[in-house]
């Protein structure tokens, strides 16, 4: 099994590679991507999903409306929607939906723990500010915790209450031979293309 590291990295790779795409590449792929998450992490992807629906209507929207070029059939080009602009949408939404749909099955397949073990190890390079590694991934599985249990919602933020818990506790395993080739081999691919 790769380290966390590893796989954060290649979906990161993935996610850097999915601009030299065009709409009729990515339409497909998200088919995919979609099934396969809502068949492997159904609970993860329809939230993710669900939190991310005003983002993509607000991508949907403003790449149709705002993107200058030949206007749409009637009776969309009433409303200023332009034919790029529909395509650019469709591209940026394409986009958003494979990374939200790979990152629930990242995420179920790692869990909260692994994906931020995963970034504690990517984050190593911060080594000459001592602490602020620690600090991150501490930070960062508090308010995953807090997220995943749902306790109260967004007001109990506000509040002078401490839901923390006491301590915390990450599994750090060392990278492998295999993990170290992977990484090659995507940083070999994204610079390459």
């Amino acid at each position: 099994m790769f380290h966390p590291a590893t796989l954060l990295l290649i979906w990161a790779g993935c996610a850097l590679l999915l601009p030299r795409y065009s709409l009729s590449a990515l339409a497909p792929a998200t088919a995919l991507a979609l099934v396969a998450a809502l068949a492997y992490a159904t609970a993860r992807t329809a939230t993710l999903l669900r939190r991310a629906r005003w983002l993509l209507l607000s991508i949907a929207v403003l790449f149709a409306i705002a993107t200058p070029g030949l206007l749409a059939p009637p009776p969309l080009d009433r409303m200023g929607i332009t034919v790029d602009g529909l395509v650019q949408a469709g591209e940026h939404l394409t986009r958003l939906l494979i990374l939200l749909a790979t990152l629930a099955i990242l995420h179920e397949h790692l869990g909260s723990r692994g994906l931020v073990a995963g970034l504690h190890w990517l984050l190593a390079p911060l080594f000459p500010w001592p602490g602020l590694r620690e600090r991150i991934v501490v930070r960062l599985m508090l308010v995953i915790d807090f997220v995943e249990d749902g306790v109260g919602g967004w007001k109990v933020w506000l509040g002078d209450a401490d839901i923390g818990p006491a301590s915390l506790a990450l599994e750090v395993r060392p990278a492998r031979w295999f993990d170290w080739a992977a990484l090659l081999c995507v940083t070999g691919g994204v610079v390459a293309l």
